[in-house]
């Protein structure tokens, strides 16, 4: 075979390869997500990951439950981008979130900065 029919060849393997690598996760750049968010109550937090097909779409869950858009939970999806957006903060967010496609799933935790835990409405009262 010529050369050059030998390079199309290769050239077409390595996209097939590199297509499907692609194709079994439905995230991609997992190592750049922030999981542990640290939010200030009252503020904007922002859950944020970014999937391999524009077209994917992602469901969100806070301790398993499924979430749904509200006046202060709402999701955003740009591009590739899926963010869960909490609008203002409250203690009742704090809690492990996941942001599911397909069959994958991603784990965040969102906690309160100087907060611990339940403790921080506790303390809050008793002032």
């Amino acid at each position: 075979a010529p050369p050059l029919f030998g390079s199309l060849l290769l050239t077409a393997v390595y996209l097939s390869l590199t297509l499907i690598s692609e194709a079994q996760s439905a995230f991609c750049n997992k190592e750049f997500i922030q999981r542990e968010v640290k939010a200030t109550l009252s503020q904007k937090a922002v859950l944020s990951c970014e999937v391999a097909d524009t077209k994917t779409e992602v469901k969100w869950y806070k301790d398993g439950k499924l979430l749904t858009s509200s006046k202060t939970i709402h999701t955003e999806s740009k591009g590739k981008s899926r963010q869960l957006v909490i609008d203002s903060v409250e203690q009742k967010d704090v809690g492990d979130y996941i942001c599911e496609a397909g069959s994958e799933k991603l784990a965040f935790k969102i906690q309160v900065a100087g907060c611990g835990g339940d403790q921080c409405g506790c303390r809050r009262q008793k002032l």
